[in-house]
């Protein structure tokens, strides 16, 4: 039996995986990873058909939309489909070896979703997930649940936006870890507060990668700054594509009542990418406005670009101003 692992190179991704695959192991040998960056959604078409013949396939964290036709493709051939994400699902359809858990609601991430699915048998680890996705207020919470101390949901905190970090990029090369890679690595602990406390781990690392390239933002430049958005251009280097989600989340948290606009430029030349949060206050519309762009999309509270024309950037934060006015 062939198992094969399709997720989202993040925090949310990973942390997710790392829940099934505890809870239903495989053997290594047995298993094929599938990831990418952070915006690399369209994972499916990565399987051939002759991978996917009679294989059991589980997908966490990539858009539904994005994979609609390669989904059906691969239905035919596959045993069976598990399928969790929290995005928008428009082209969401039932297929008798598909089983789809999904739910865009602006307060859930899949870490979540799998968690309950799984009866909250790894929650540390989905708590975690949820601090990667920058969702604080339900970290905090699902923490008290478990009667976590502060600092250790700090801990936790750490390690979700670390890995969440680690997932930025335009190629899997901008990474400090390959998301296959990172997986295999933290999957190897009982918890996350043994990856944390591991001074060889990935964590360890992640965190001199992180410090380095916040010094590094501190000196991007702010292209607009008033009442209702908070915009940042950052520099054409691995550094910025690899900090660009991370301080967005920062600053919507510093910012709760501004959308935050983070632009990074492609390798092209000519394009921007993205970087979109809706105010702490009011989590809607990022996906909408995101969605009106070529190339964009994303959820409610989250979304992006991925090659918004430098020439459009004023029209997208004009359309970020007068929708948050």
């Amino acid at each position: 039996m062939t198992y094969i692992d399709v997720f989202n190179g993040d925090a949310d991704g990973i942390f997710s995986l790392i829940q099934m695959r505890k809870a239903k192991p495989v053997k290594a040998s047995e298993q094929k990873l599938i990831s990418g960056v952070k915006r690399d959604n369209s994972l499916i078409k990565k399987i051939s058909d002759g991978e996917a013949d009679a294989a059991i396939i589980t997908a966490l964290d990539i858009s539904f939309d994005k994979n609609t036709d390669d989904l059906k493709r691969v239905l035919e051939k596959a045993d069976s489909v598990f399928y969790c994400d929290h995005h928008q699902a428009k082209s969401l359809f039932d297929h008798e070896k598909l089983t789809h858990l999904i739910d865009f609601s602006p307060n859930v991430c899949t870490g979540l979703l799998v968690s309950k699915h799984l009866g909250g048998m790894f929650h540390e680890w989905a708590i975690t997930a949820a601090f990667g996705d920058s969702l604080d207020s339900v970290g905090f919470a699902e923490s008290d649940k478990l009667g976590l101390h502060r600092d250790n949901a700090q801990q936790l905190r750490e390690l979700g936006i670390l890995v969440n970090y680690n997932g930025y990029g335009a190629t899997v090369e901008d990474l400090h870890f390959a998301p296959e890679a990172l997986y295999r690595a933290l999957c190897t602990y009982g918890s996350p507060f043994e990856a944390i406390n591991d001074t060889h781990s990935p964590f360890a690392q992640l965190q001199k990668g992180f410090a380095e390239d916040v010094e590094q933002a501190a000196r991007a430049e702010h292209i607009q700054n008033d009442d209702v958005v908070t915009a940042v251009m950052l520099d054409n280097a691995p550094w910025a594509r690899r900090i660009s989600g991370t301080l967005g989340n920062d600053l919507a948290h510093q910012n709760p009542d501004k959308a935050v606009v983070i632009a990074t430029p492609n390798a092209d030349g000519e394009t921007l990418t993205i970087s979109l949060r809706a105010p702490k206050s009011n989590l809607q519309g990022a996906g909408d406005i995101c969605s009106s762009f070529p190339t964009g999309g994303g959820r409610a509270g989250a979304a992006g670009v991925n090659a918004l024309p430098i020439n459009d950037l004023g029209q997208f934060v004009d359309a970020v101003a007068d929708y948050y006015e």
